[in-house]
């Protein structure tokens, strides 16, 4: 059997995220798959540009942004295992509708345009797979542009950390005041400027620029 099919059959096996995904898949997909390790935040999609290859994200975390012709950047969203990137521009063959990163390393399982609209007509999981995914994605994205209108930066800074944090009232992964500028459209100075008021508050802590949830309960009083 191919070395890479073998590496993408360890993956599913390993992972319920995963094996949900592609436990219908078919062999002739299946086999087409590239399993890709990119190492440093080297993995970069380019906002305009043109890519014949559907991404789904194995291990990792892949940020979201649009870029302004400024080079200024608005984080959408950040992507991880399960998630999938380029539906949208496949099925037209157009430019990216916004930049993606990782953030540090990645695995990526990477798929040509041609065998993913062949999956698209094959395998009745997977589109069930991603409309619900696509439905849930379109509204994470509403709900953000809802709380863009009516909560204030502190509200929303707070919200933010409370919603990626886990069971343990940690952060999932890091999070540091050039992140929050991006992703709340905002300056770096705004930020900076609430993150003081948090770390006063005792609710955070601040280490080299990264943010650490020191009271979740208290942090989470604070969103509403």
């Amino acid at each position: 059997m191919d070395e890479n099919l073998l590496k993408l059959l360890e993956l599913v096996e390993k992972d319920k995220v995963l094996f949900q995904l592609l436990r219908q898949c078919p062999y002739e997909i299946l086999r087409n798959f590239k399993v890709r390790k990119y190492k440093d935040s080297r993995f970069v999609l380019k906002q305009g540009e043109i890519y014949n290859t559907f991404y789904i994200v194995a291990s990792g975390y892949a940020d979201i942004y649009v870029e302004s012709e400024h080079g200024k950047k608005y984080l959408l969203c950040t992507y991880t295992k399960g998630d999938y990137i380029g539906e949208l521009e496949l099925f037209s063959q157009v430019g990216y509708i916004s930049r993606v990163e990782a953030r540090g390393d990645v695995t990526m399982l990477e798929l040509d345009r041609t065998y993913f609209v062949k999956w698209i007509r094959m395998d009745n999981n997977f589109n069930e797979y991603m409309i619900r995914t696509l439905c849930s994605n379109s509204y994470r994205m509403c709900a953000n542009m809802g709380q863009n209108t009516l909560y204030t930066l502190k509200q929303r800074i707070c919200q933010y950390l409370v919603g990626n944090a886990g069971a343990d009232g940690k952060l999932r992964f890091v999070v540091s005041s050039e992140i929050l500028s991006q992703k709340m459209a905002v300056t770096q100075r705004s930020v900076n400027r609430v993150l003081k008021q948090l770390k006063e508050q005792g609710l955070i802590e601040l280490n080299k620029g990264n943010i650490a949830i020191k009271d979740y309960d208290a942090l989470n009083r604070e969103r509403n």
